[in-house]
């Protein structure tokens, strides 16, 4: 029984120590969501070049994540094929610049319902371990959700300025949340190297 107990532990710890990997994807997300602002006129371009770049960022931080733990606090099925999905497209986004300017709304608009999904998901694993920041996690995701929907219901009908606009607030809200993630697996590795010390 306790060789179990410190297997499973050892599983959770490897499920959190690369948590800044997530707090990095974060950062990008809100930096693509500050850039959607900041440049409105070009924000469209500006969106479409970068998305490629965003997604390989989120995808890799994912795989990296996803590939060092178990199937504890991580999700690693999600993170796993999330991550796939988002270097294929990130790759493919890069190589072939002018598909993202044609589909970039119904793109992001998969991307975050993916990801709000994935949010949802992981804000209801925390809560089974009570942890502390579950709800807003989960919250966070429905949020991310209906802004998902919102872009996808009209993606070329409800015109630029409305795409850019909720695509903005949906990386922004990504963003953030994917750093509240982070800082979630930020404590819970702190717990860990505290209570079981290499």
């Amino acid at each position: 029984m306790k060789r179990h107990f410190e297997n499973l532990t050892n599983k959770v710890g490897r499920a959190v120590q690369h948590w800044w990997l997530m707090m990095l994807a974060g950062i990008v997300c809100v930096a693509m969501g500050i850039a959607v602002f900041v440049f409105p006129l070009q924000s469209y371009v500006v969106l479409s070049i970068l998305t490629g770049v965003m997604m390989l960022v989120v995808g890799a931080a994912q795989l990296v994540v996803a590939s060092t733990s178990g199937n504890y606090l991580a999700m690693r099925g999600y993170m796993i094929v999330g991550g796939v999905i988002d270097v294929l497209l990130g790759i493919f986004l890069c190589v072939y610049p002018g598909v993202t300017l044609a589909l970039l709304p119904i793109l992001l608009g998969i991307w975050l319902m993916y990801h709000s999904f994935m949010l949802i998901s992981f804000g209801g694993d925390l809560e089974t371990f009570r942890v502390k920041g579950s709800g807003w996690t989960v919250f966070g995701g429905v949020i991310l959700l209906l802004l998902s929907i919102t872009v996808l219901l009209n993606p070329f009908s409800a015109g630029i300025a409305t795409v850019i606009l909720v695509a903005g607030v949906g990386l922004l809200v990504m963003g953030v949340l994917i750093c509240m993630v982070s800082m979630i697996l930020r404590d819970i590795d702190k717990t860990f190297q505290k209570e079981y010390p290499a």
